[in-house]
């Protein structure tokens, strides 16, 4: 046996010294005892839905969910919130989507989507009735009462004029929600829910006090219930009972949305996910959602806030369906990784480690590593230069940036990475030096055990090291000269310990590796073990 018993031997010393490892890590996470990945859940199945702009990604959710027929098509603009808000439970009842429009001009892609639909009618909600012609254009055969303009004296007036068309479409409601009107994520965090339900939205300024035209609305409508999101202004109505959910934020509202909202009946087996940092994603989300009880939760586009993160964690196992509306790759990657295992830390979040970095991201990341065969040393929550040169050797094979620092691309592509597998096909035990990527594959009955940063030779200090496939003639357990422990493969050409081991080719022509990785490879590599290079 030529690398005489690697994995084994590995895997012992990999165990005692995780064992020490996380028993010091749990002492100094307190509470938090850090282990190995959990459990891997059932793998949803993800959905991008984004265009190239605000009015693309509606359309992109339209054709996604929605089939000709629908009963109406709501239009609103792309270009500010407040009208928009109360537009999702009047799309739902109807059975159709949210298209976004210029506020005085209907694009082609989205008069040719309208077409498609062929809805019996389309509302314009705080569009100006200009725009009426131009959707009659579009859909000829719509009647002459088929497109209806719903704009009041202010957003809040208009929202009301919305509800009365949810209560003339379904001749009654159980319900209606209350969110503020001067800032849009809890209204369109709610908007499935209000949506599935047919209750309709009203609005109203954050901080009080309730418009005329939404006290006017609510004794319309004679719901006898309602729920607030984001605000605590008393409506003052008779004949309510209301519900309130507020969070710190619009992230924390948002996450405590979402668990009222599976209260109500609806699931996290349909998860959406959408910026709150501005509203037209959000919003052709909520009557989509509708359709079959899904949720929506807002999030940073270039990051997972922890409310976020705790909403995926806990609910991983339930997670059938993920869209990601919107959004782009970073947050995808981080939330497919969350909803990948079970067993992560409470508030746990994927930011930026480097050198220095300490606590439970780092005990992951290093157990993660070492299941992909980057052994990184011990697993004790410390990032240190063994973590540092592992998280090297991740990049180098992922083709990422090396830096030694986890980024959110380097996060995303741990969600779908795999260890890393043989060039070569043979049987047996041999070695593989990828000068590419910069990285040495120890490889055991054809299958890689260990993956390692190196450095290979550079024309600008020696020579480029050279292809072949050749097979170690003679080792040495001690330093010769700069090489530590050096296997040799021709004349001078050795795999060996070398102090520095940059990202990039900077030897003489040797193989560099890292001493403490060569303290490890030396013992299990023998005379006549195959070294491929290329």
């Amino acid at each position: 046996m030529v690398l005489k018993g690697w994995r084994e031997g590995a895997i012992s010393r990999a165990v005692g010294i995780a064992g020490a490892a996380l028993l010091a890590v749990a002492i100094l996470l307190g509470a938090w005892v850090v282990g190995a990945p959990g459990a891997v859940y059932a793998s949803p199945t993800y959905s991008a839905l984004r265009g190239i702009d605000r009015y693309e990604t509606a359309l992109a959710v339209s054709r996604h969910a929605f089939t000709p027929g629908v009963g109406a098509v709501v239009l609103a603009t792309g270009e500010d919130f407040p009208d928009a808000l109360s537009a999702a439970p009047l799309a739902a009842a109807y059975g159709g989507p949210v298209l976004l429009t210029q506020p005085m001009a209907l694009g082609d892609a989205t008069a040719a989507e309208i077409a498609r639909l062929a809805p019996k009618k389309v509302f314009l909600v705080g569009l100006e009735p200009a725009l009426a012609d131009q959707v009659r254009a579009a859909l000829p055969s719509l009647s002459p009462d088929g497109v209806v303009s719903l704009v009041g004296t202010d957003r809040y007036d208009t929202a009301r004029l919305v509800a009365q068309e949810v209560m003339a479409k379904l001749g009654s409601v159980s319900g209606v929600v209350l969110a503020p009107g001067d800032s849009f994520p809890d209204a369109l965090s709610v908007a499935p829910l209000a949506a599935a339900k047919g209750w309709p939205i009203l609005l109203t300024p954050g901080e009080g006090p309730l418009p005329a035209a939404c006290t006017q609305a609510l004794e319309e409508l004679s719901a006898g219930t309602g729920v607030e999101v984001g605000t605590t202004v008393d409506p003052g109505v008779p004949g309510y009972t209301w519900r309130r959910v507020v969070g710190s934020d619009r992230y924390d509202t948002s996450a405590k949305i979402a668990d009222f909202a599976a209260g109500e009946g609806l699931t996290y087996a349909h998860l959406a996910l959408a910026t709150g940092e501005d509203f037209p994603d959000a919003l052709a989300a909520g009557p989509y959602l509708a359709l079959d009880g899904g949720i929506l939760i807002l999030t940073r586009s270039d990051s997972v806030p922890g409310p976020v993160v705790a909403r995926l964690q806990a609910h991983g196992d339930e997670v059938e369906s993920l869209d990601f509306v919107g959004l782009g790759g970073a947050v995808a990657g981080v939330a497919k990784l969350l909803l990948a295992r079970d067993g992560l830390p409470d508030g746990f979040s994927f930011g930026s480690l480097s050198i220095g970095s300490k606590g439970a991201m780092v005990a992951w990341l290093e157990q993660r590593l070492t299941d992909l065969t980057y052994r990184p040393g011990p697993i004790d929550g410390v990032f240190d230069k063994r973590t540092y040169q592992a998280v090297i050797a991740f990049q180098k094979w992922e083709g990422l940036g090396r830096n030694g620092v986890m980024g959110a691309d380097d996060w995303t592509r741990l969600v779908s990475a795999a260890a890393p597998t043989p060039s070569v096909s043979s049987s047996g035990d041999w070695i593989e030096v990828n000068k590419a990527r910069q990285v040495l594959l120890l490889i055991e009955g054809g299958t890689v055990v260990r993956t390692l940063p190196v450095s290979t030779g550079s024309a600008n200090v020696g020579i480029v090291t050279p292809s072949s496939m050749f097979t170690v003639y003679h080792t040495a357990p001690v330093w010769e000269g700069p090489r530590y422990k050096p296997c040799y493969l021709h004349n001078l050409l050795a795999i060996h310990g070398y102090p520095s081991v940059p990202a990039w080719p900077a030897s003489h022509g040797c193989v560099r590796v890292t001493l403490w990785d060569m303290d490890e490879l030396y013992p299990h590599i023998s005379v006549g073990l195959r070294v491929y290079i290329f």
